[in-house]
Parts: C-alpha cells; sequence; structure tokens
C-alpha cells in the first residue's frame, strides 16, 4: 500500500494500493502478450502512428553494433536524444541540447564526444540499460522544448503530463515538474514534483514533492496550483486513443508539450505508479468502478474523453 496516502487526506477507502492495481487491474486488464508493444518503445511508435497520435520525430534507429558505422551521419545536428528501444525509470537516455569544437554538451552541461556517443550506443545493443537485460535496439529521436506556459514552475527540464486512462477513459492526471534536486528529469522519485489535474477544467488543483504537500515551486518560488495545461481537451483524446492504439484496459500516458509542435506522446505504462493519487489528494478506486460498471463498446475516443470530463464536474458520481 501506498503508506504516505494517509498521512495527506487521512484513511480512504478510495485509495487503491499496489497489491489491488496489479491483480484487479494491470493483471485483468493487460494481457500479458500485449505488454511488450509498450515495453518497446519503437513498437509503441509505430500502433500510435497507426491512429494518428503524434510523437517525437525518430532520426535514425540501429539495431546492430555494426551499423553504428553509420552514427555520424544520424546525430549531424545540434539537437538530439538518444534512448534504449526497451528500458524504465529513464535509464539509458542522454540528451543533447547543444554542438562545440570536439563532440556535443548533454543536458547536464557536460561535453560529450562522438566516441562516448558510439560507446554508450553499444551498450544499450548490449541490454545493459534494457528492462531484462537482454539486447535492445537504440533510437534517436527530436529534442522536445517545452511549451512558455510551464516555463515558471519547472528546472531547466521537460515537463510531462500522466493521465491513467481505464478501458480507454481518462481518469486521473497529474504534471510532472523537474526540479534542481531532479537534475531537471520529470521523476517524482528523484525529486522532481507532481500536479495533480482536475480533469474537468485543466488546471492543477494539489502537488506534491516526495510524497508530501507543496505549494510553490522550489527552485523558481512559482505557485504549483491553478496552473492551466495548454491543448488539454487535446491531451485528453490523445490519451483515450493511445487505449485503441494498444489495447491495454490500464495504461499510463505521458505526453510533453512542445512549444512548437504541440501535445506529443513520450511514451505508454502499463503498470503507472500511484503517487498520482497523492498529487490529486483523492483515490483512483471509485473512479475507476465507476467505469467498469459502463458499456463502452462501439464508445469513440472522444465520446469517452466526454464522460471523463462530465464525470469530474460531478465528482465522479455516476450519471
Amino acid at each position: 500500500m501506498i503508506t504516505p496516502l494517509s498521512r495527506l487526506f487521512g484513511k480512504n477507502k478510495e485509495v487503491i494500493g499496489i497489491n489491488a492495481r496489479n491483480i484487479g487491474y494491470i493483471f485483468a486488464e493487460n494481457p500479458r502478450k500485449l505488454l511488450n508493444l509498450v515495453d518497446d518503445k519503437l513498437k509503441t511508435k509505430e500502433l500510435l502512428e497507426s491512429v494518428s497520435i503524434p510523437f517525437p520525430e525518430v532520426y535514425g534507429v540501429f539495431s546492430e553494433i555494426h551499423e553504428l558505422r553509420n552514427l555520424e551521419k544520424v546525430i549531424d545536428r545540434d539537437e538530439f536524444v538518444i534512448k534504449p528501444s526497451s528500458g524504465a525509470g529513464g535509464r539509458g537516455i542522454v540528451v543533447i541540447k547543444g554542438r562545440v569544437d570536439r563532440g556535443w554538451v548533454k543536458s547536464s552541461g557536460r561535453m560529450i564526444a562522438l566516441a562516448e556517443i558510439r560507446k554508450h550506443c553499444s551498450e544499450v545493443l548490449e541490454g545493459i540499460y534494457s528492462l531484462d537485460g537482454n539486447p535492445t535496439p537504440v533510437f534517436f529521436e527530436s529534442l522536445i522544448k517545452s511549451h512558455h506556459a510551464l516555463a515558471e514552475v519547472s528546472f531547466e527540464g521537460v515537463p510531462d503530463v500522466r493521465i491513467i486512462v481505464y478501458r480507454g477513459v481518462p481518469v486521473m492526471a497529474m504534471v510532472r515538474l523537474p526540479t534542481r534536486e531532479s537534475s531537471g528529469k520529470a521523476n517524482l522519485h528523484q525529486g522532481a514534483l507532481g500536479a495533480g489535474i482536475k480533469i474537468s477544467g485543466g488546471e492543477t488543483i494539489h502537488a506534491i514533492r516526495k510524497d508530501k504537500p507543496v505549494h510553490t515551486h522550489p527552485d523558481t518560488g512559482s505557485t504549483l496550483i491553478g496552473i492551466e495545461i495548454p491543448f488539454w481537451e487535446e491531451i485528453l483524446e490523445i490519451a483515450s486513443k493511445s487505449y485503441d492504439a494498444v489495447g491495454l484496459g490500464y495504461l499510463g500516458v505521458d505526453v510533453a508539450i512542445d512549444e512548437v509542435a504541440g501535445p506529443l506522446v513520450l511514451e505508454l505504462n502499463a503498470r503507472p505508479g500511484l503517487s498520482i493519487q497523492n498529487a490529486n489528494q483523492c483515490g483512483l478506486a471509485r473512479r475507476l468502478e465507476v467505469i467498469e460498471a459502463m458499456d463502452l463498446e462501439n464508445v469513440s475516443s472522444a465520446e469517452k474523453v466526454a464522460i471523463s470530463v462530465e464525470l469530474d464536474a460531478k465528482d465522479w458520481v455516476a450519471v
């Protein structure tokens, strides 16, 4: 169970813990044969493309070490991101934010040379950063430039929106905000902030830092409550359509908002964490139960978004 929840808003029967999530939703709604569709980021991108969901542009993919002879052609640019196709928790991801005479500059400010990039790619291909230790492709994609609306509530990195989707219906959302402590990464475990988002309004309503309430950003001093998330309706529809793409009934959809391209899916997660309940100061159970009681066959993603917004406006009381 998530112990901090009781400290945040008392004993709440609507809060679900790890066991309830795993048995009642992940095992029940996510067939094992479909899990690899989201564990493999390149397969995920293919499925997203099939339903016209946007994601960062892919510059190149390498599946074998001998293919790295073409590496210089792919990275002949100032900015890019290196990712393992199969990885978790940000392991193996390298963000390049500029170029200098003898190489490139990482998001940390440290220089990295071509030989180091080649070595890192070889390690990815050998499976050092993969979920199961098996070899995995490495790919290069475009660097997201965060939307200006979130500039005051993030430190250096790119914030992202996490939405829990149940049977295609968005049921809970938060925005994860990088901090100095998290080294500019939108990772709650590393010190990023989580701010719950009201689905029917698209604005933040409560925020946490390491599962404890917080009201202002520790680095910028800006308030974390009442932030309006740009492209909110579009983000909700992207989240719902992601269910159509992969068929997983219980799903975490991570979306970043690019200054030029707008919402882009970073990845899908078949085992989304539960801190989103802390960020919203609300449990998931009732929301999931309300959706479970509905007949959603032949209901479009747009209709599912409308259902979500209506239910949220009525505090998730079935209509």
